[in-house]
C-alpha cells in the first residue's frame, strides 16, 4: 500500500488525510485549530490525530495553504519594496493601482534607460544605488527588483543590483525577469513586490511544516500545491511564494474534483477568512488566461480560475448605517478567544452591565498575536502595545488607560497589516455556537457578543442571528451569480457589474427566498451543480443551491478538500522560448528564461529555442520536485505578416511543458 499523507493550513482550521494511492480512498483524516502564534502546533496536532502506522509509512507529504491568499485578501504580509528600473514615477502614480502598486513607501525608482530591443543605452548610478540599499532597503523583509524591457536585456540591471544587496545583506532578492517572462512592467512589478511581501509568510509556514515532521522523526519528503495545480519542492516555494496565492483554493478545487462524479459544476469553497468559486467543465477546472487576480493585485501568476472574496466563518460582523453586515477583515471570533482567555469572558460581561446602546472603535477588542519587543523595525510605541495585547485581550479603551495615553486603531494599523495583533469580533462562527451548528469553544462568549450588538440595533438576539446567517447565504448567492454573469459575459468582468446589475441580483435573492414577485420574477439559475467545500458550508450552500434551482452536493470528506487535493495533484512546469527579427542588426533574437542570445541565421534560432525549451522545462520541472525522468510536449508557432514593403517575419514561439512524477527520494527538492 502506497500512502500519502495531504496537510492543509488555512486561517481558522489545520486539516490532514492519509491517502492510499493504490485505492485512491481517504484511509484517515483529521481536523483541529490552527495556531497562528505557531503553526507547527496546529500541524502536530493534525498529524497526532492520524493512525501513527500510517503516518509512519507515508513515502510524500503534501501541503496546500490560504495563508498567501488570505494575506492578499487582507493586505497583511512581510515588510518589502519594490525597486524600479527605467519608469518613470508619474506613470506608476496614474495606473499602479490598477495592479496593486498602490503604496509610495514600498516604491524606490532608479533612473535608466533601455531600448525594446533590450539593449541597455543609461546604465543606472549605481553609486545611488548603493545609498537606496543602505536609506531604505536594509529594513525590508524582502526586496523585489524589476527592469523595463527585462525580456528582451536578460534583466541584466535586476542582476547586477541583486549582486549589490546579497554582497551587503543576507535579505532575500526577488528579479521579476525569473518569476515572469512577460511584458509588462506594472504587471511583473506587482508580481514581485507581492513575491517579496509573501516570502515571511511562507517561510514561517514552511519552517512549522518542517518542525512539525522532525519533532515526529517523520522523514517523508514534502511539496506544495502551485497555484495552477501542479506541485512544486519546498526549495522552489521558499523562493517564489507568489506562486502558492491560489495554493489552498486550487488545493480544494482538486480535492472537490476527487470527491464527486459531477463533470460540470461550480465549486464552492468556504473556509474561515474567505470563499472560493472555481468551474468545472466536463471534467476539466478553468484556468485563468492573463494571470491571477486577488484583493487588488494584478499579477502573472498562472492558475486555474478561482474568484475569492472576503466571506468565512471567521469574517467580522459590524454595525454599519445602523444595520449589523458581514466585513471582509477576518477576526479572531469571540468563542475562540474566550476559549484560549477565559479574561475575556469577565471583559464581556462588564460590557454587557454597562447596558450602553452606542458603537465605538475604542471599543473593539484587540489580541496580540507575535512577539515584537527584539525587532528593530518597529517604534517604541508599537512595541509597548503589542507586548500589552500579547495573550491578554482588550479594547482600545482598556489599552488607553493601561498604558496612560489614547490608542486609535489608526496607531495600530502596521501591527496589524503585519500580523502581530488582530481584533477579536463577533463573526458568523459565534452564531454557529449559539444556533448548535458548532460547538467546540465558549458559547458563552457568543450569546455575551450577540446580546450586546443586539442592543446596539435595538433588535433581540435571536433575530440578529436569523439575520447573519441570511446575510451570509445572501452574500453568497450574489457572489455564484456575480462570477457566473462575468463568465458568461467575460467583458462585465473587465468592466465589473453597475450598480443596477448588483441590485438586481440581490433583489432576485429576496424573491427566490420568498417565492417570487407577484407579477414581475427575476430569478437566476444555473444547470451545474453546486459542489460544496469547507467545513461551514453545509450550513448555507443548500439554501443557496435551492434559491437557483440547482442540486447541491457535499460529501463527507469536504471539509477536509483542500488536504485530499494536496496529494492528489500532480508536477508540471511550462517555459516558453521567442525568436524575434532584430532589424537594425540583420539578426535574429532568441530570448526567456533569463537569457538573450543572437544569431545570423533563422533556423540556429529556431534551433537554439526548441533545444532551450525542452532543457528549461526539464530543469524546471525538476525544481518543483519532480523526478529527472520526465516527459516534455512541445509546441511551436511561427507567423509573419504581409505588408506593403514585403513579407515581414514577426517571430517564432516554442513551449515547452514537461511532466514527471513527484520525486519521494527524501533528497528532493
Amino acid at each position: 500500500m502506497k500512502i500519502g499523507i495531504g496537510i492543509d493550513t488555512g486561517g481558522t482550521c489545520t486539516d490532514a488525510v492519509v491517502y492510499d494511492f493504490e485505492r485512491r480512498k481517504i484511509a484517515a483524516f483529521s481536523k483541529t485549530g490552527t495556531t497562528k502564534d505557531d503553526l507547527s502546533r496546529g500541524i502536530g496536532r493534525a498529524l497526532d490525530k492520524l493512525p501513527r502506522e500510517l503516518v509512519e509509512s507515508a513515502e510524500a507529504i503534501a501541503l496546500s495553504t490560504t495563508l498567501a491568499t488570505n494575506a492578499c485578501v487582507e493586505n497583511k504580509g512581510g515588510r518589502a519594496r519594490l525597486v524600479m528600473f527605467g519608469i518613470d514615477q508619474g506613470t506608476v502614480r496614474r495606473v499602479g493601482a490598477d495592479y496593486g502598486l498602490n503604496r509610495d513607501d514600498a516604491l524606490c525608482y532608479v533612473e535608466s534607460r533601455t531600448k525594446p530591443t533590450g539593449v541597455v543605452v543609461q546604465a543606472p548610478d549605481w553609486d545611488k544605488f548603493r545609498r537606496l540599499l543602505d536609506d531604505k532597503l536594509k529594513e525590508c523583509d524582502a526586496v523585489g527588483l524589476v527592469e523595463m524591457f527585462a525580456r528582451k536585456s536578460g534583466g541584466t540591471l535586476e542582476k547586477r543590483a541583486r549582486e549589490m544587496i546579497e554582497s551587503e545583506t543576507p535579505i532575500p532578492v526577488v528579479c521579476a525577469h525569473e518569476l515572469f517572462s512577460e511584458n509588462n512592467i506594472m504587471k511583473r512589478g506587482a508580481s514581485a513586490l507581492l513575491n517579496a511581501q509573501l516570502i515571511t509568510v511562507i517561510a514561517g509556514f514552511l519552517d512549522a511544516v518542517k518542525k512539525a515532521l522532525s519533532d515526529r522523526g517523520i522523514k517523508a519528503p514534502f511539496v506544495i500545491v502551485r497555484s495552477d495545480g501542479s506541485l512544486m519542492s519546498e526549495r522552489f516555494t521558499s523562493t517564489r511564494p507568489v506562486e502558492t496565492l491560489l495554493c489552498g483554493p486550487v488545493a480544494s478545487v482538486m480535492g472537490a474534483m476527487e470527491l464527486t462524479d459531477e463533470r460540470n459544476c461550480v465549486i464552492v469553497d468556504m473556509g474561515g477568512t474567505t470563499t472560493d468559486i472555481a468551474f468545472v467543465r466536463d471534467g476539466v477546472p478553468q484556468r485563468v488566461k492573463s494571470g491571477v487576480r486577488i484583493g487588488g493585485w494584478n499579477t502573472f501568476v498562472k492558475g486555474l480560475f478561482v474568484d475569492t472574496f472576503g466571506l468565512g466563518g471567521d469574517s467580522g460582523i459590524v454595525i454599519a448605517d445602523g444595520d449589523a453586515v458581514i466585513g471582509e477583515e477576518r477576526v479572531m471570533p469571540l468563542c475562540m478567544a474566550a476559549h484560549r482567555f477565559p479574561g475575556l469572558l469577565t471583559l464581556l460581561e462588564k460590557e454587557e452591565d454597562l447596558l450602553e446602546y452606542a458603537a465605538s472603535p475604542q471599543k473593539d477588542i484587540y489580541l496580540g498575536i507575535k512577539d515584537i519587543s527584539l525587532l528593530g523595525r518597529y517604534n517604541e510605541n508599537e512595541k509597548i502595545a503589542a507586548a500589552a495585547l500579547l495573550d491578554c485581550p482588550q479594547s482600545l479603551r482598556a489599552l488607553s488607560g493601561r498604558l496612560g495615553d489614547i490608542v486609535l486603531k489608526s496607531h495600530l494599523e502596521r501591527l496589524i497589516r503585519e500580523g502581530i495583533i488582530m481584533r477579536c469580533g463577533l463573526t458568523p462562527t459565534d452564531i454557529m455556537h449559539i444556533r448548535g451548528d458548532f460547538a467546540r469553544y465558549s458559547a458563552r462568549a457568543s450569546e455575551l457578543g450577540v446580546g450586546i450588538m443586539a442592543r446596539r440595533l435595538k433588535t433581540s438576539p435571536r433575530e440578529l442571528c436569523e439575520k447573519i446567517y441570511d446575510e451570509v447565504k445572501k452574500k453568497l448567492y450574489y457572489n455564484i451569480v456575480r462570477v457566473l454573469i462575468e463568465d458568461a459575459y467575460p467583458d462585465m468582468r473587465e468592466k465589473g457589474l453597475s450598480e443596477q446589475t448588483r441590485e438586481l441580483i440581490y433583489r432576485s435573492y429576496e424573491q427566490a427566498k420568498n417565492g417570487g414577485g407577484s407579477y414581475l420574477s427575476c430569478l437566476f439559475s444555473t444547470p451545474a451543480t453546486l459542489v460544496g467545500v469547507g467545513a461551514p458550508t453545509h450550513i448555507f450552500l443548500k439554501d443557496v443551491g435551492r434559491f437557483l434551482g440547482t442540486k447541491v452536493v457535499i460529501s463527507e470528506y469536504s471539509k477536509v478538500a483542500n488536504a485530499l487535493g494536496a496529494i492528489v495533484a500532480k508536477v508540471f512546469a511550462a517555459v516558453t522560448i521567442e525568436v524575434v527579427y532584430d532589424q537594425a542588426q540583420n539578426k535574429y533574437v532568441v530570448y526567456g528564461g533569463g537569457e538573450r542570445l543572437v544569431f545570423k541565421k533563422l533556423d540556429d534560432a529556431k534551433a537554439e529555442a526548441e533545444r532551450m525549451a525542452d532543457a528549461k522545462a526539464r530543469e524546471e520541472a525538476v525544481r518543483r520536485g519532480s523526478k529527472r525522468d520526465v516527459s516534455v510536449a512541445v509546441e511551436t508557432r511561427e507567423s509573419a505578416a504581409d505588408t506593403d514593403f514585403g513579407r515581414v517575419y514577426i517571430g517564432y514561439k516554442v513551449t515547452a511543458t514537461a511532466t514527471g512524477a513527484l520525486d519521494l527520494s527524501p533528497l528532493a527538492g
